[in-house]
């Protein structure tokens, strides 16, 4: 009871790490490299708030391990320290420039976890960080523990120049968000410098995380409010995360045919209706891997990866599903579609428009059909 009084910053602030990353992964369900990069920021948080209660809790503890919980617990709290701040920065970096090549070419900023480790590698013989005694298994600062206070800071206050100097590639409200971003740990940091029993560092980090969660990841719904679908920015963020990750996949433009003539003689009551019941039937026909979004009135499309789908076979699917509805309008809709799979140099544009091109030849060639079959 008397850790748990101790720690109980670092027990808050782990629950509201874990409360907000099962609110990203419901609310959340298009992945993007900016989510994979705030999840590992949570997942490197909530190690580091484990490892430091443990290091106090195994703190000249005498049992069969208790001397390799009490220095491995604090090798990797020393580590865990320029992880997070590496992290922390590639996610900046991939906020303002975009490119997740980029951060790869960079090694997620982990230039000085590598120099840690290598520093905690020779601290086993010698007690450069920090020492625990064999016998007593007691912990003792080293000579130079500092040092590792002066990489971490050199590591934060490189953030804000580079904050500052790619400045004019972003929103300056970005820039803002990312001041507060870095000044919050900074500021945790330089508490417990003074006090090591006030634990701001690390919880310092999880508000972080969570200034980052509410400004950047969670302003803009995914959901079509009328059909639940996603909507045409999910679409476009889904896209882009496919063509960063260098995923193949390809898109199918849907179109209603004579949906204005719904909506002209039943009302647009009705129509919305319809929408929703179409909406619910592309649901239940798509089962692969892949996303479905409404950009809007009667058109709709379908995301779906890998480059040996046929289209044809998940019409034929809707068609299937729509002439078993229950409701006589939407079991008698028929909509046009145009396929276009993605190639590499190929712009988004560019693909949207071969689809586009392709799904207004296939409702000609439907309206030229039923015209025909009336003057029969």
């Amino acid at each position: 009871m008397d850790y748990l009084v101790q720690f109980q910053l670092n027990v808050f602030a782990l629950a509201a790490l874990v409360i907000l990353y099962a609110i990203v992964k419901m609310r959340s369900k298009i992945e993007t490299f900016s989510k994979k990069m705030l999840k590992a920021l949570m997942l490197t948080s909530g190690i580091a708030m484990i490892l430091e209660p443990l290091t106090w809790i195994f703190d000249g503890m005498l049992f069969p391990g208790a001397y390799f919980l009490e220095y491995s617990t604090n090798f990797f709290l020393f580590l865990v320290g320029p992880v997070l701040g590496g992290l922390m920065l590639s996610y900046v970096d991939y906020h303002i420039f975009k490119d997740p090549k980029r951060i790869y070419k960079k090694g997620f900023y982990q230039h000085l976890s590598i120099l840690t480790f290598a520093v905690l590698i020779v601290n086993l013989a010698y007690p450069v960080y920090f020492h625990v005694d064999p016998l007593s298994n007691k912990y003792s600062s080293g000579d130079f523990k500092d040092i590792h206070y002066v990489v971490l800071a050199s590591l934060y206050v490189y953030m804000i120049f580079f904050l500052l100097k790619n400045r004019k590639h972003t929103h300056t409200y970005i820039i803002n968000i990312f001041m507060g971003f870095f000044t919050l740990p900074i500021v945790g940091m330089i508490i417990q410098m003074f006090d090591s029993k006030l634990y701001f560092s690390w919880t310092s980090g999880v508000l972080a995380i969570l200034v980052a969660y509410i400004f950047l990841e969670s302003t803009t719904a995914e959901e079509d409010f009328l059909t639940k679908l996603y909507n045409r920015h999910s679409y476009e963020v889904y896209q882009k995360h496919l063509i960063e990750a260098g995923k193949p996949f390809g898109i199918m433009l849907i179109d209603l045919n004579y949906f204005k003539e719904i909506n002209d003689q039943y009302g647009h009551q009705r129509g919305d209706q319809v929408l929703i019941g179409f909406s619910q039937t592309l649901k239940r026909s798509f089962d692969q891997k892949g996303l479905i979004a409404r950009l809007g009135g009667d058109e709709f499309i379908i995301v779906f990866e890998g480059n040996h789908k046929n289209p044809d076979e998940i019409a034929g699917k809707i068609d299937q599903l729509l002439s078993k509805h229950e409701d006589p309008l939407i079991k008698e809709l028929s909509f046009s579609y145009g396929c276009e799979f993605y190639h590499h140099h190929q712009s988004v544009d560019k693909m949207y428009t071969t689809a586009d091109e392709k799904m207004y030849q296939y409702k000609r060639a439907s309206k030229s059909m039923h015209e025909q079959s009336e003057m029969i």
